[in-house]
């Protein structure tokens, strides 16, 4: 691999690696043996030294997804990874860190190499439920199907909306086209909110994103499998189910940066009014990108309706909010939702 060695100038460094480390560890309570490992890293400056080198955004999620990209059922870490020994996984223990550190050490070049190339492309099928009745809410008002663009887009599973089942406790939104491959999404209406009766009606699906992942491509979906933490069992076989939907619906994917992509809409789309969306995505962007983003989207709603409807972290661990509204100054918070879509509360 290249050498791109970063060796911190002081240990005074390495304690702001610690702190970044123990701050990520605050949001993985989803993940027992993330959270744990995260405590472990943030006190090993052998450790530290190794995330220190990965600069892309968040390097936790950068080194354990290339972790477990490798990972097999016959590796002595894997015992702690239900999502490959299933209900016999072991709990977080000294043993688990014992075996994730050698397990670093020894592959430390390999590792690094994926982390470096990679991005954090999580790709949750789930956080459809979480946007979708915002996206219903735009597309009546509009009166018409709109043109869904997806920001950060991954693989493009959330544009796949229209074709999973949501339920969500209170009731069900059914799929406006079929499916071969049925995947219905769990998310709790705790908020009471008024539910469309089925998904809104979709004219394209345009996804916008600096390195999109072919779903149709083995090593491709083997990331975002990846990904997935290691005890959401449930999760993977939805992304799984999402991937099979994904390869038999019709999505443009588009590479590069939305900022400059997103003006550009509407020479490339047929006419009618387009949602934007973006779901944990803004995050990872600078403050000057995000003030980028909010001035492309006006710019594409000075030639067509626009709508947009953001799921960004917030507040709690875990937590994100739901925002509709073309800048991030005059959004209006809607609702709270779980990261992954387990999730609707009141703003």
């Amino acid at each position: 691999m290249e050498n791109r060695r970063w060796e911190p100038r002081s240990r005074t460094d390495l304690a702001d690696v610690s702190s970044a480390v123990l701050r990520w560890s605050e949001s993985a309570v989803d993940s027992p043996v993330y959270e744990f490992l995260a405590r472990r890293i943030a006190r090993d400056e052998r450790m530290l030294r190794i995330v220190a080198q990965i600069e892309r955004t968040p390097p936790l999620n950068l080194l354990f997804g290339a972790v477990r990209l490798g990972l097999t059922r016959d590796d002595a870490l894997a015992a702690w990874y239900p999502v490959l020994v299933g209900e016999g996984a072991r709990l977080p223990d000294d043993d688990l860190w014992d075996a994730f550190r050698a397990y670093v050490l020894e592959r430390e070049d390999e590792l690094l190499a994926i982390a470096l190339a990679r991005r954090t492309q999580t790709n949750e099928a789930g956080r459809s439920a979480a946007v979708l009745p915002w996206i219903s809410e735009a597309a009546e008002r509009f009166g018409e199907a709109v043109h869904l663009v997806d920001v950060g887009t991954s693989a493009g599973l959330n544009l796949c909306l229209d074709r999973y089942d949501h339920d969500y406790g209170t009731g069900i939104v059914r799929a406006g086209l079929p499916a071969s491959t049925a995947l219905t999404l769990h998310c709790e209406n705790r908020g009471d909110f008024d539910l469309p009766v089925e998904t809104p009606p979709i004219a394209s699906r345009t996804g916008l994103d600096l390195n999109p992942v072919d779903a149709s491509d083995p090593a491709q979906a083997a990331w975002l499998e990846a990904l997935v933490w290691p005890e959401h069992v449930d999760r993977l076989d939805r992304l799984r189910r999402a991937l099979a939907i994904r390869a038999e619906t019709p999505v443009d994917l588009r590479a590069g940066d939305a900022i400059a992509l997103l003006p550009t809409l509407d020479d490339s789309l047929p006419p009618g009014p387009i949602v934007v969306m973006h779901t944990v995505m803004a995050y990872q962007l600078t403050h000057s990108q995000q003030l980028a983003l909010d001035a492309a989207v006006v710019e594409l709603s000075k030639r067509r309706r626009v709508a947009r409807v953001a799921m960004e972290p917030a507040g709690a661990p875990t937590h994100t909010a739901i925002r509709t509204g073309l800048t991030r100054a005059t959004a209006v918070a809607r609702a709270t939702a779980h990261a992954h879509g387990r999730w609707l509360d009141a703003a």
